[in-house]
């Protein structure tokens, strides 16, 4: 029991990629788009926490062939970001990105997460 007390405390206590990305967002476009970004986090948060409520998570998971092909795309997905930051060199931390994300980019992290 104290060790899921502890790894429970700290799942808690280190930010995700939502708060992350959240400070970001906010320190380099302003309160306004933060809070646009925030708000795209809430809805994406509540569509998968519906997903697993309704049952959706379950019926695709248990697919063995669903259940495949998306362990494929994630595992794709982590390796073309890997390439990408392995390759990037010193323009990684000085990336300019030309808009925020907005509603639609928080949606989009909170269902990818």
């Amino acid at each position: 029991m104290a060790s899921f007390v502890l790894a429970v405390f700290f799942l808690i206590v280190t930010p995700g990629p939502g708060v992350l990305s959240l400070a970001g967002v906010g320190s380099a476009f302003g309160h306004s788009q933060g809070l646009r970004y925030l708000a795209g986090l809430f809805v994406g948060t509540n569509l998968v926490c519906l997903a697993v409520i309704s049952g959706l998570a379950a019926l695709v998971l248990a697919e063995p062939r669903i259940r495949v092909v998306l362990t494929m795309a994630s595992a794709a997905y982590l390796l073309w970001l890997a390439f990408r930051i392995a390759f990037a060199g010193t323009r990684v931390a000085f990336i300019e990105q030309p808009s925020p994300p907005g509603i639609r980019g928080g949606i989009l992290l909170q269902a990818v997460n």
